[in-house]
C-alpha cells in the first residue's frame, strides 16, 4: 500500500512548496523517486492529487482533501511520538481547549499562569466559541478538549460531569448616591424567588443558545412566564445592559462576579427553585489523550471545583 507515512510526509512537501524539484530538495531525495512516490500514491487511492504545469504543482480537489487528512495524521504521529516519550511530572506538547466566553472568565488566567509556571514545556491554546460548536471540535480533533453545558449522547466523544454551576439574577447596580454594593460573595448574596424574577423586564440570549434552552426549561417545569423584552446572545452585551439599567438579565456567576465585586452590576440568587447548569469536560472517546491533555484536564476540574464554596467536581478522572 503506498499511503505510508512516508508518503504523506513527501506529498505535504510537495504541495507546501508547490514543486516536486523544490520539494525533493528539500527532502534530500531524488526528483525521479519523489515523483514515481506520488504517482504511486495516485494509483494506489484512484485519484489525482496534483495538477501538473510548467509553473509547478497545485492540488486537485481530492488533493486538497488529501493534503487536510496527511497533515492531521502526521500531526497526531507527533503527538504520539511525544507523548510516549513523554515524563509524567514534566508534560511537554500543544493542548488545545475550547469553551464559551463565560468559562473563558473562570479559567484563563489561572491555568495560563499554572501552566507557565509549572509546564514549561506545554503550550497552551485557548479556542473561545459558542457551547454548541465545541463538540464538533472535539470530534474533529480541532481541540483536545471542550468545556460544555450538556452531555449530548455522541459515539466518539466521552463527557466528565465537574460541577452545577449556579445562575444568578444580574441587575443594575443601586441609583442611591452613598450606598455601598451589595455583597458579591456566591454564599453572601441577597436573594430572589421565582415570582419576583418573574416580575423583571429581562435581556436573556435567544433560543438556540444552550442558556436560553436552560431557562426555558425552568419555564416549563415551575409553570412560569420570564417577561423578555429582548435578546442578546453575547455575554459581554447582556452584562452592559444590566450596567446600563436597561434591563436584568441571567448569567452563571462565574461569567459575572467580577463586575459585581466591582459594584457595577447586582446579584441576586434565585430560589424556590434554585437554577443552575450543569458543566461537562469532553473529549474524543476514539483518539488517546496525550498525558500533557490529561494535565490540563485535571487542572480544569481543580480550578473549578475551587470557583464557588461548597462545590464537589466529580471524582471521575479521565483516561
Amino acid at each position: 500500500m503506498s499511503m505510508s507515512i512516508r508518503a504523506m510526509q513527501c506529498f505535504v512537501a510537495v504541495v507546501s512548496t508547490g514543486s516536486i524539484s523544490r520539494a525533493a530538495a528539500a527532502l534530500h531525495v531524488a526528483q525521479p523517486a519523489l515523483s514515481l512516490l506520488i504517482r504511486n500514491l495516485e494509483e494506489d487511492l484512484g485519484v489525482v492529487l496534483l495538477h501538473r504545469s510548467a509553473r509547478g504543482v497545485t492540488p486537485t480537489a481530492a488533493g486538497s482533501r488529501m493534503l487536510a487528512h496527511a497533515r492531521e495524521i502526521l500531526g497526531r504521529i507527533d503527538a504520539a511520538r511525544a507523548d510516549v516519550r513523554e515524563d509524567l511530572k514534566a508534560p511537554r506538547g500543544t493542548v488545545s481547549l475550547a469553551m464559551s466566553m463565560s468559562m473563558a472568565k473562570l479559567l484563563t488566567v489561572p491555568l495560563l499562569r499554572f501552566s507557565l509556571e509549572h509546564w514549561p514545556d506545554v503550550y497552551l491554546k485557548i479556542i473561545e466559541s459558542s457551547t454548541g460548536y465545541i463538540p464538533g471540535f472535539v470530534s474533529s480533533g480541532h481541540a483536545d478538549l471542550g468545556l460544555t453545558f450538556s452531555d449530548d449522547a455522541s459515539v466518539d466523544l466521552r463527557f466528565q460531569h465537574l460541577i452545577d454551576e449556579e445562575l444568578v439574577v444580574v441587575s443594575p447596580p443601586s441609583a442611591t448616591p452613598g450606598k455601598r454594593p451589595a455583597p458579591a460573595a456566591l454564599h453572601a448574596l441577597p436573594v430572589m424567588d421565582l415570582q419576583a424574577l418573574s416580575g423583571l423586564p429581562l435581556i436573556l440570549p435567544g433560543h438556540q443558545h444552550s442558556l436560553r434552552r436552560l431557562l426555558d426549561q425552568y419555564q416549563q417545569r415551575e409553570r412560569a412566564e420570564f417577561r423578555v423584552i429582548a435578546e442578546a446572545n453575547a455575554i459581554p452585551q447582556l452584562i452592559e445592559l444590566a450596567q446600563a439599567g436597561v434591563a436584568h438579565t441571567i448569567l452563571s456567576y462565574a461569567a459575572v462576579h467580577q463586575e459585581a465585586e466591582r459594584g457595577e452590576v447586582v446579584l441576586h440568587r434565585i430560589v424556590t427553585p434554585r437554577m443552575a447548569r450543569p458543566v461537562f469536560l469532553c473529549r474524543s472517546d476514539v483518539l488517546p489523550l496525550s498525558m500533557a491533555a490529561s494535565a490540563v484536564a485535571d487542572r480544569v476540574s481543580r480550578i473549578i471545583a475551587d470557583s464557588r464554596p461548597g462545590a464537589a467536581p466529580s471524582r471521575t478522572k479521565l483516561r
